[in-house]
């Protein structure tokens, strides 16, 4: 710490740390990797397409590792009475549909089964999404939307005010049902909607669904709802969600799904017929896709998670009758390689995941759900050893995505590379370079390595991390990091550049002399009221040498030193805060004084100056700022010293 340490105390008398709520960003993070449920609930018959379910599965699921299961289940169909083919489907009728929720009904027996099955699957402390999914949601209602299709609804029709009214009040009665169930619970609006619905079509819907959850109240009031977007399938889907989605909720995670290339990945059919994968252009291909949704989800600040990707069973086998298909399908290594690639650059890339599996009735089989007590199968199901392996081999999550320190700053251990978040400017005649290294770290597999070849001062060599515009109301910020040189006596500081009530504020820290092994840096910054953003500065420009840089960290605590000691009905803004040498005021009243008393009450200093107010000759500690104003009101703020 730069202040001195009775100061820190004091300061530590008026602070207690925050306690937040999981973010979404935390939710996708703890999800990691997982897989589907695929083919059970979103069958029109439990049982039909892959076997009944039975809660051992979840127990296999969690053993081998898994951290999320994702449960495909369909509403419509005779799961929900109340019927909208009564209405036109001719243009120009809305008006004419007077239905409401109430008119449909979601069977109490089958949400008891939903509601068995997810409490199967949090029991074992799995993230449990509740996907959308099926046949019957497909002609019932998706298809509706498509002008290609025989089931096709005009937008103006009072069968498509029906048809929404049915999955809004669906909806309405799953979100009543898990109204109290914990956030490790997460709803998915609807699966695939891109192929039938265009984007506008889905960003209606996705506000309409979200505001229908928010409205129950209760745990849903802040639970992760998974989105995507209409009109573009694949990785591409998330993009074409609207801003006012994106903007309207704090508690979104989007969603993509990926079967690229379909000629292997669904070999087994006739008319496709890859079987191999594995080469660097494949890989390449790949890399890209993923590297837009990464791009796409870091501008828009909104986490990501895959929902479905997998390949065909190898040589098309079929785990139910014991026989290979008739038209071939990947190669076994291949059909491998694909899962773990996959796998491991999503989670590379700050995604969970969660692979398709449809049981062992199915051409994509990870589980061969053989967990039926029934048929005498009470041991643990049994899997498909090597892709589930290949699924789980990959490393740990990276520490550049996600919530971390409330995204404040992001990729702090740089294991994300020097470029992702971070960026590198050298100013005036100073020279300089930015480079990743892996031989000089201080925890992980990779640091940043600052060379300065010619050094004209601190702030013309900048490591700059991403602004950060989140609410920082009344707190203030511990930043830390591990930091050497090989280089002897030189130093750097950190800054915190930020925009106050429209003004660019930086305040750097001391000179943090640097020695030949790591050690650990911080400064405390009090963040000003009327802050809109801040941004992390790493300033190593006044020495030549060799700078390392790792493992930033930052702690946020709310503290009465920002807050005003009354309750203001006017502004008062303090800044910067801490400082060295100098404080502004700025209020939109008129002042006429201002008092500074140190820490035993006495005054320090008096005067009736708003801008540039030399304190620099102060002792480091904390000091009671105190206004007077022309209409004889008063107000009081603290400030650091340093």
């Amino acid at each position: 710490m730069f202040i001195n340490r009775a100061a820190f105390l004091v300061c530590l008398f008026y602070c207690f740390m925050l306690s937040a709520q999981t973010s979404s960003w935390e939710i996708v993070q703890a999800m990691g990797r997982g897989i589907n449920l695929g083919n059970t609930l979103s069958a029109p018959v439990e049982g039909n397409w892959a076997p009944i379910v039975h809660e051992q599965y979840f127990v296999d699921v969690a053993q081998a590792g898994f951290s999320n299961v994702r449960i495909p289940a369909d509403f419509f169909g005779s799961r929900t009475d109340g019927e909208t083919s009564l209405w036109s489907s001719s243009a120009n009728t809305a008006d004419q549909y007077d239905g409401g929720i109430e008119d449909f009904t979601v069977s109490s027996i089958y949400l008891d089964r939903v509601e068995n099955i997810i409490d199967w699957s949090l029991n074992q402390g799995l993230y449990t999404v509740l996907d959308f999914h099926g046949a019957e949601l497909k002609t019932e209602f998706l298809e509706t939307f498509n002008t290609t299709n025989s089931n096709y609804t005009h937008p103006t029709s009072a069968k498509r005010a029906a048809d929404l009214m049915k999955f809004k009040s669906i909806w309405t009665q799953i979100a009543n049902r898990f109204i109290d169930h914990p956030p490790e619970l997460i709803f998915e609006v609807v699966n695939e909607p891109y192929f039938e619905l265009n984007d506008d079509e889905m960003d209606f819907i996705n506000l309409m669904i979200i505001d229908v959850i928010r409205s129950t109240g209760g745990n849903n009031s802040n639970r992760s709802i998974i989105i995507t977007g209409g009109g573009a399938n694949s990785y591409q889907a998330p993009s074409t969600i609207g801003d006012e989605v994106l903007n309207y909720d704090a508690n979104l995670i989007a969603s993509f799904h990926y079967y690229i290339p379909f000629n292997f990945t669904a070999s087994s059919q006739e008319q496709y017929n890859d079987f191999n994968w594995g080469t660097n252009a494949d890989k390449s291909t790949l890399d890209s896709h993923f590297d837009f949704v990464k791009n796409w989800s870091e501008t828009n600040n909104i986490p990501v998670t895959l929902g479905e990707f997998a390949a065909d069973n190898e040589s098309g086998y079929n785990y139910n009758t014991g026989l290979y298909g008739n038209n071939g399908g990947p190669v076994s290594a291949d059909r491998i390689e694909y899962h773990r690639y996959i796998a491991e650059q999503a989670i590379d890339r700050g995604f969970s995941f969660s692979a398709w599996c449809a049981g062992n009735k199915s051409t994509k089989t990870i589980h061969l759900r053989t967990d039926n007590p029934e048929t005498n199968n009470i041991y643990p199901g049994v899997w498909v050893e090597e892709v589930k392996e290949a699924l789980l081999s990959h490393g740990e999550w990276p520490t550049c995505y996600g919530p971390y320190n409330d995204e404040i700053i992001r990729n702090p251990d740089f294991e994300c590379g020097i470029s992702s978040q971070w960026s590198f400017s050298v100013l005036g005649s100073a020279e300089a370079s930015l480079t990743e290294t892996e031989n000089v770290v201080y925890s992980g597999q990779t640091a940043a390595k600052i060379d300065v070849a010619t050094s004209q001062g601190y702030n013309k060599v900048l490591l700059s991390n991403v602004i950060y515009d989140g609410d920082l109301n009344n707190k203030t910020l511990l930043i830390g990091c591990y930091a050497k040189s090989d280089t002897e006596n030189i130093s750097f500081k950190m800054r915190i550049k930020s925009l106050v009530d429209g003004d660019l504020i930086f305040v750097p820290s001391q000179v943090l002399e640097l020695s030949n092994t790591y050690q650990y840096y911080q400064f405390e910054y009090v963040v000003p009221d009327l802050t809109e953003n801040i941004q992390l500065q790493i300033m190593t420009g006044a020495h030549e040498g060799s700078y390392f840089f790792d493992a930033f960290d930052v702690q946020i605590v709310d503290t009465s030193l920002n807050s005003t000691d009354y309750n203001l009905p006017f502004i008062f803004v303090l800044y910067p805060n801490p400082t060295s040498s100098k404080i502004n005021v700025k209020s939109d009243k008129s002042i006429s004084q201002l008092r500074i008393f140190d820490v035993f009450g006495r005054i320090v200093l008096k005067t009736s100056q708003t801008k540039n107010i030399n304190i620099e000759k102060f002792t480091p500690g904390i000091y009671s700022v105190d206004l007077m104003f022309l209409d004889g009101s008063f107000a009081t703020k603290k400030i650091i010293k340093y």
